[in-house]
């Protein structure tokens, strides 16, 4: 799979054959708009992937508040433990879906930071955008990185659904007989 530098298209192959799904297609078929805000550009601005989980700008006090005990203010402690009810709840969510990680499972990274308070604060953000971005980052890790992508099952949907014409018969089963559940791989 190859991602467009400026997301507005994926690209892959299946069975040597290469189909490409924009972003326009996806967010139609996932049921998704389209925002402004993107999250991975506001963590990391312009940096090319991988970008580091636990590297990138800090969200504003002022806008990461409300994820956070009270008192809450500049120089507080981020950390899991300091996390509202509501927030760690939404947390725990995120590190069994979007945000897959191996190890680590205490932290409250810069990203995550900036996703829970959009969650939060019910500011509209980008969400393929935020798939698209994490999907990058996990290719380009490759297997030395510490990430999953729990978006396989998201991607074979699209390329049933995406397409305009319908895939041959034998790929259509082979895909629909996929089991979502994927495997850890240990990289060692």
């Amino acid at each position: 799979m190859w991602v467009f530098p400026d997301h507005s298209y994926i690209h892959y192959a299946l069975a040597g054959t290469d189909y490409r799904v924009t972003a326009a297609r996806a967010r139609e078929v996932l049921g998704l708009r389209a925002y402004s805000t993107r999250i991975h550009q506001l963590c990391y601005g312009n940096f090319e992937p991988p970008r580091c989980p636990h590297g990138g700008a800090l969200p504003p006090v002022d806008f990461v508040a409300p994820c956070f005990r009270q008192p809450f203010g500049e120089g507080s402690s981020r950390t899991v433990g300091d996390l509202t009810r509501p927030t760690r709840i939404l947390d725990f969510v995120l590190r069994k879906t979007l945000f897959l990680r191996i190890g680590y499972r205490d932290g409250f990274t810069q990203i995550k930071q900036w996703l829970v308070a959009h969650l939060i604060s019910k500011t509209p953000f980008d969400l393929w955008d935020l798939i698209v971005s994490e999907i990058e980052d996990t290719i380009s890790e490759s297997f030395r990185g510490r990430r999953q992508l729990p978006y396989a099952h998201w991607i074979t949907m699209l390329i049933l659904r995406a397409r305009p014409e319908p895939l041959p018969a034998h790929l259509q089963r082979q895909l629909s007989d996929v089991d979502i559940v994927f495997p850890h791989y240990n990289p060692r």
